[in-house]
């Protein structure tokens, strides 16, 4: 399988292999050296989409804070409001890293006191 990413400047393009499909529920593969397994359930009149990643102990709460981010994005994009890409709007820009620099201390935070 390939992965590609939507929006970047330039085309970034990586060969997995689908360990797991159960369509429409589950999707599992391998990226960037990590395991990553999509789930989707019925929830509350809605869908409910759990992502699942081996992430290195001492990387924890920065994966954290970046996936939280795409979500955040996805969110906006399913719901009509799409952001948008995002490169040359510094402010935009200068937004995510202070909130992805947040969401990793606090990840941080709470790695420390489990």
């Amino acid at each position: 399988m390939k992965l590609t990413t939507v929006g970047a400047p330039g085309p970034h393009v990586t060969e997995t292999k689908v360990t797991r499909a159960d369509l429409p529920k589950v999707l599992e593969y391998g990226w960037g050296g990590n395991d990553m397994r999509w789930e989707l359930e019925a929830h509350d009149g809605g869908t409910r989409l759990t992502l699942w990643t081996s992430i290195d102990r001492r990387f924890i709460s920065m994966g954290a804070a970046g996936w939280h981010i795409c979500l955040d994005v996805l969110d906006r994009l399913l719901s009509g409001t799409p952001i948008g890409r995002l490169g040359g709007h510094r402010r935009a820009i200068g937004t995510l890293v202070c909130l992805w620099c947040r969401l990793q201390a606090e990840g941080a935070g709470y790695a420390e006191r489990s």
